[in-house]
């Protein structure tokens, strides 16, 4: 009996000890989707996902952690694994996704390219609300992506040698530089993390510009400093904007004081320029800790005031509003309203002093993310604004436009390279000349120096190569004739340099300068002094 009894007491005692592990699996699973919602209320994405994935071990069929896991991802522009976890959840579910799903999925295939899915995706989503003109643009668009490559021999852009694994963003020019955001870790010294990316805050930097050495054409980004150490913040600063001769800026900056949600909301700022440096003046009155607003551009005399909010009454996430500073004072923020704003987020606005408001919106059809378009000030209302196209746009997100006052030269910011919150900022050039064009020419050479009366002569059957220096490619290989005659086609407008190969294989490099405006090529000669030419490649 007592050894009945002690089996009977284990069994027991059993029993209690698995509904004390059972109890503690089911609070491990509720605790960690209690934090990934807190994560995900708060923005902070990145742990959303940690925590979402935890709690989906724990019970993998649940279908809301695993949209709530897919919004995540999507928020947190992982696009690829936005589209897995959809899927799963499809596989799981049905065909059967919520609107609101159904247009993150949708955009997030039209983010990799993927347009034949984000078309039919769409189609459903149009099914549900057949009212939606945002959606119908964008199926009319991405079928007719043809039109926003029309443009594109006329830009050259490329990667600026500041960029880093972290955020490199919104170049401003400045003096003899430019001045950008980054969220790059500075060496030597004890930075506050950004919870919300594990990354550092947000800081102002400049970098002066200095010839590029390698090639001796342009001019190159120098390594970056802190800019204005005076008002560097202990988070996030920037965007910038300066006006009234540079002597002037405008800028974006965390509050210091928590809000009563326990938020520090971003808001505008001003700074003026004096013999210590720059210093903060004030506030813009219109800040609040009930919302942020995220970035600005001001007119040149300051008077007009153009930014990104999500304060209440708007028609989409974040709109574009105005201010103009009147009798010492800056107006009632006032909507831009349609048909620049939309149900979606505009950000990132930019006023040329041509009267172009350049901005970025991911509601307006585009290629896919944030788009960058303009538009006439004047004309809102009554024109749509217009999509920059391909290269400046491309399915990633494209953003921060900025350009010097003839609108031919300038910098924008995009994570194409490598997607999520990798930004990189890129240098363009805008050329009006129609592409492609044909440059003629003739190859001369002389046997001995110029200090001589050598005759020069017709150097024929010479290779000759038209080198993409930006890209680094050769895009055009030709023989001149026995005259010594060439043609090459130009393809598209960049920084070109002319290749020419002797019989024995030496090289010379000659500049190739294409004017933006100029009519079509004269015919250019080149003469090699031939004695010299296998010793160094001097250029004559």
């Amino acid at each position: 009996m007592k050894n009945l009894a002690l089996i009977v007491l284990s069994v027991l005692m059993g029993i209690g000890n698995s509904g004390r592990c059972q109890s503690t699996v089911f609070s491990a699973f509720d605790g960690s989707e209690k934090l990934a919602n807190k994560s995900f209320e708060e923005g902070n994405y990145i742990e959303a996902i940690t925590q979402y994935q935890k709690a989906r071990k724990h019970n993998p069929g649940n279908s809301a952690i695993l949209l709530r896991l897919a919004e995540s991802y999507y928020l947190a522009k992982d696009y690829k694994n936005t589209i897995s976890t959809y899927d799963i959840f499809l596989s799981i579910q049905g065909n059967v996704l919520g609107v609101k799903d159904l247009y993150q999925y949708a955009e997030a295939q039209s983010s990799l390219k993927e347009y034949k899915i984000a078309i039919e995706l769409y189609s459903r989503y149009l099914k549900l609300q057949p009212d939606n003109e945002v959606v119908s643009k964008k199926i009319w668009r991405l079928n007719n992506l043809h039109y926003l490559y029309e443009d594109s021999a006329h830009y050259a852009i490329r990667s600026v040698p500041i960029n880093t694994s972290f955020g490199e963003l919104c170049a401003v020019s400045y003096r003899d530089g430019v001045v950008f955001t980054s969220n790059r870790k500075t060496s030597g010294s004890v930075t506050k993390v950004n919870a919300n990316l594990n990354t550092p805050f947000y800081q102002l930097y400049s970098a002066k510009s200095k010839i590029d050495t390698a090639t001796r054409m342009g001019y190159v980004l120098q390594e970056p400093m802190i800019f204005a150490k005076s008002i560097k913040s202990k988070y996030n600063i920037g965007p910038v904007a300066f006006y009234d001769h540079e002597q002037k800026m405008v800028y974006i900056a965390s509050s210091l004081q928590e809000g009563k949600n326990g938020k520090r909301s971003l808001g505008i700022y001003f700074g003026e320029l004096d013999k210590s440096g720059w210093r903060n003046v004030s506030g813009y009155q219109h800040n609040s800790d009930l919302y942020s607003i995220y970035d600005v551009t001001i007119s040149e005399d300051g008077k007009l005031l153009i930014f990104s909010s999500n304060m209440n009454g708007g028609i989409g996430g974040r709109d574009l509003y105005s201010s103009q500073y009147s009798d010492g004072k800056w107006t009632t923020p006032m909507n831009l309203g349609e048909p620049i704003n939309t149900t979606q987020s505009e950000s990132f606005p930019y006023l040329h002093r041509d009267g172009y408001l350049y901005f970025s919106s991911d509601g307006h059809a585009g290629m896919g993310g944030l788009d960058i378009f303009k538009i006439q000030l004047q004309s809102v209302g009554n024109d749509e604004p217009q999509n920059l196209g391909y290269p400046l746009n491309s399915s990633y997100d494209d953003f921060g436009l900025s350009m010097d006052s003839l609108a031919t030269h300038g910098y924008f910011t995009s994570n194409r390279k490598k997607g999520r919150y990798d930004d990189d900022i890129y240098e363009f050039d805008l050329d009006s000349k129609t592409y492609p064009f044909v440059v003629t020419g003739i190859v001369k050479y002389k046997e001995h120096t110029w200090s001589d009366q050598t005759e020069t002569k017709i150097w024929s059957n010479v290779k000759i190569s038209l080198f993409d220096s930006w890209k680094g490619k050769s895009v055009y290989d030709i023989t001149t004739d026995e005259n010594g005659k060439f043609s090459v086609s130009v393809p598209y407008f960049s920084k070109y340099y002319i290749q020419i190969f002797d019989q024995k294989g030496n090289e010379h490099k000659v500049s190739l300068e294409i004017l933006k405006y100029r009519a079509e090529a004269d015919v250019h000669e080149i003469v090699i002094i031939k004695d010299i030419f296998g010793e160094n490649g001097a250029e004559k």
